[in-house]
């Protein structure tokens, strides 16, 4: 009963402010703090998704030169070696062997160096770089990384503070076209 006659004078004196917007202007105000809070929140998860791709390709790409010798110049030097390439082309022959084993190491210290590097590198969002998944077929490396971004406001009502990031990447390395002689590109 003290409730309904609570409710209705507080009707009555809103009905009594006559071309007041007060009330309006607070809450435009609220919905245009949070909006902005909003969009600040999604353009920094886009900026942290973009660092743990680029995070993830270095360590991809370091990865990869680490060479399997012994395959690399098996049968390289003779002067025929291009003619017989070109004329027999295998599938493979293009691409250049990747040491699966060291190749993994390297993959884990890049990370590594982007997780505890400086904000000039990586953006302070970013938690620890993990690596979910490692793929080495001996002429690629597929790697999928992952992270726990932290994000700058905490949306009232919401309760999220932080999402957690993917990322995958592959990359190999191809010998380029020409005429090479004892491993010096002569065109």
């Amino acid at each position: 009963m003290a409730l309904k006659r609570y409710v209705k004078q507080f009707l009555q004196r809103c009905g009594d402010e006559e071309g007041s917007i007060s009330l309006l202007i607070i809450g435009l105000f609220i919905v245009t703090l949070f909006s902005i809070m909003a969009m600040t929140d999604i353009a920094s998860i886009a900026i942290a998704q973009r660092s743990l791709v680029q995070a993830t390709e270095a360590a991809s790409q370091r990865g990869t030169h680490e060479l399997d010798l012994d395959n690399y110049y098996k049968g390289k030097g003779t002067i025929f070696t291009p003619l017989i390439r070109s004329r027999y082309s295998a599938p493979n022959a293009r691409k250049i062997p990747i040491n699966c084993s060291t190749g993994y190491s390297e993959v884990i210290k890049e990370l590594h160096d982007w997780s505890v590097s400086s904000g000039a590198q990586k953006r302070i969002e970013l938690g620890e770089i993990t690596l979910e998944s490692y793929e080495c077929d001996g002429y690629a490396i597929s790697i999928g990384t992952r992270v726990i971004a932290k994000l700058p406001f905490v949306i009232p009502l919401s309760r999220l503070a932080q999402i957690e990031l993917h990322a995958g990447v592959a990359t190999e390395n191809q010998r380029s076209e020409g005429f090479y002689l004892f491993g010096h590109r002569l065109y």
